[in-house]
């Protein structure tokens, strides 16, 4: 998911172990359970930025706590129309040149016409690092001031970190169930990089395994395109191979459950590093995105040229220098420094000189917003858990679906089993509902019984008329209607909720209740009849049971009768 080198903790092409996914899950879970104040604290304003950073970062070393003030699991909107994209890069300190005109520039061009999840994979710095994370929480951190440096926009796109949102390592858990092994040898890069790598021990699941957890990265979030270089082809073609297996075993309503993602082959400027190598923090080459004025100076003044005397003539093309220009420059400029090194008519301290100037001037605005957010360690921390929110939102969705798919049990199901007993005998509606004033006392009779039962099990609270909230965050909207002609006609507030409870009185005063879960909803809410400002939602009986009417097709509902599972 970037074209830059895993080496060097570029973008991420890089993924971790199933051992260690599971290792986190099991840590967060324990961190859960010890409090060390630490999250309702500001941290002390330290000396420097740096100090700032460093501090901040404490906080997040577990800050995937499922405490968040908003719960994340309960809000599941609907698919946003725009076409999804996403992508992520390994934490391995301060983002330089390389990635920004590499992946994150074109990020933040993607972000306005897309829906975009754009995440910083701490799982994946241990595929390599693992024997190292002193740095992780704080490189961490520094990637995320980067993205938001450089113009990601919180509001237009997703920003989380990976560790933060567990359903990663659930799904490739499951993925590696029914991927050969075979597939995760041939990924190109498996032996290049032990290869490149001859003194790091990299014989660990985690690192064969990696092509696997970035498969489960895109999948999760269901989206349309992946932006990668085109050395990371490969790892996109396997995750389509793995959509398509995963696909082949198991259908929900005998539909796939992964769509395939396109690969989006993104434009990718070439640029050198300053001692005209690959741009590389480990080969010391790089300029930062957060480096000062007098650093990048210096840098630039320190590089190499094509120009071993003044009297030759270079190749802005083989030349870091030029490099910059090409990318940085006007094209007044670049037409200026092109003529002079190919003519031999400037002086490279010269070209240096208005290399700098472009590259600072187009880096001033990020040094500016970055130090702004370094001092603001609040806005930063609800950045990141928005981000981590929204993530989890649609990564859940995801989930329930696989889950659905493959048949797992879900805990609903068995704590639901004591409700459907006392269920068996249905509620009847008292005969005073004949002498009801009004919808409201109507409403009132029909409900009350019904919110008796289920409150033993499945606690509501009361938000709002006819609308309760679960005790994970969800919104529940409670209607009832009487049956006429064989259908039954619920007047609903035209406020989407998650789950919707429809309570069904037949022609002799029993109900049916019919809980229609999230994706139902979310599937269909904008099919309904909008009738005075409200949503008409139509149920009919038919031979194989009842029907929930949306506008195109009958939907049967009857497998949601009694199934209490959405309103935990």
């Amino acid at each position: 998911m970037g074209n830059t080198d895993r080496g060097t903790g570029e973008l991420v092409g890089i993924v971790i172990a199933f051992a260690l996914g599971l290792l986190a899950l099991f840590a967060h879970a324990a961190a859960e359970h010890v409090d060390d104040g630490s999250d309702d604290e500001q941290p002390s304003s330290p000396a420097s930025v740096e100090d700032r950073i460093s501090a901040f970062a404490k906080l997040l070393v577990a800050p995937a706590k499922r405490g968040y003030a908003i719960n994340p699991m309960t809000s599941q909107p609907p698919r946003n129309p725009r076409p999804r994209v996403l992508s992520g890069m390994r934490p391995t300190g301060k983002l330089h040149l390389g990635n920004y005109v590499g992946a994150l520039q074109n990020w933040v061009k993607l972000q306005h016409a897309h829906d975009c999840f754009f995440f910083v994979a701490d799982w994946h710095a241990l595929t390599t690092d693992y024997d190292n994370t002193s740095r992780l929480a704080d490189n961490t951190l520094e990637v995320v001031l980067d993205f938001l440096a450089a113009g990601l926009d919180p509001e237009r796109c997703a920003i989380f970190v990976q560790s933060h949102v567990r359903e990663h390592a659930e799904l490739h858990l499951l993925f590696s169930m029914i991927t050969p092994l075979g597939w995760l040898e041939r990924v190109p890069s498996f032996k290049e990089q032990q290869q490149q790598m001859p003194n790091k021990d990299l014989h660990m699941y985690g690192f064969l395994g990696y092509p696997l957890l970035q498969a489960a990265d895109i999948l999760i979030y269901r989206p349309d395109f992946v932006p990668v270089g085109e050395d990371q082809s490969a790892h996109i073609e396997l995750t389509r191979e793995v959509a398509r297996r995963f696909n082949q075993f198991y259908k929900l309503n005998e539909k796939p459950v992964f769509p395939e993602p396109q690969t989006l082959l993104t434009p990718s400027p070439k640029l050198l590093g300053t001692d005209k190598r690959k741009m590389s923090k480990s080969y010391g080459n790089s300029i930062l995105l957060s480096d000062e004025a007098t650093v990048v100076e210096q840098k630039i003044k320190n590089s190499v040229t094509d120009r071993p005397k003044l009297t030759d003539r270079g190749s802005p093309d083989r030349c870091p220098v030029g490099n910059l220009h090409q990318i940085f420059s006007d094209k007044e400029r670049l037409a200026y420094i092109t003529q002079g090194c190919t003519q031999a008519t400037i002086t490279c301290v010269e070209c240096k000189a208005l290399a700098v100037e472009s590259v600072n001037s187009h880096l001033a605005p990020i040094r500016e917003r970055r130090h702004a957010l370094a001092q603001d360690p609040a806005k930063l921390r609800q950045t990141i858990q928005h981000g981590a929110q929204k993530a989890i939102a649609a990564a859940e969705e995801t989930m329930s679906a696989v889950r659905d798919a493959i048949g797992l049990l879900r805990l609903g199901a068995v704590a639901g089993l004591a409700a459907k007993e006392e269920a068996t005998a249905a509620i009847r509606v008292p005969e005073t509902i004949a002498s009801a004033k009004n919808e409201d006392e109507r409403w009132e009779l029909r409900t009350a019984e019904w919110l008796e039962r289920v409150n033993k099990t499945y606690p509501l609270k009361k938000d709002r008329p006819r609308t309760f909230i679960t005790r994970r965050g969800r919104k529940v909207g409670l209607y009832a209607a009487a049956e006429e002609n064989g259908a039954w006609r619920f007047l609903l507030e035209d406020r989407p909720v998650n789950v919707l409870v429809l309570l069904a009185q037949d022609k002799d005063r029993y109900l049916r209740d019919y809980v229609l879960p999230p994706k139902v909803i979310q599937d269909h809410w904008k099919k309904f009849v909008r009738n005075d400002g409200g949503v008409e939602v139509v149920l009919t009986k038919g031979s194989n049971g009842v029907s929930l009417a949306t506008g195109e097709a009958e939907l049967p509902i009857q497998q949601y009768a009694g199934d209490y599972s959405a309103l935990q």
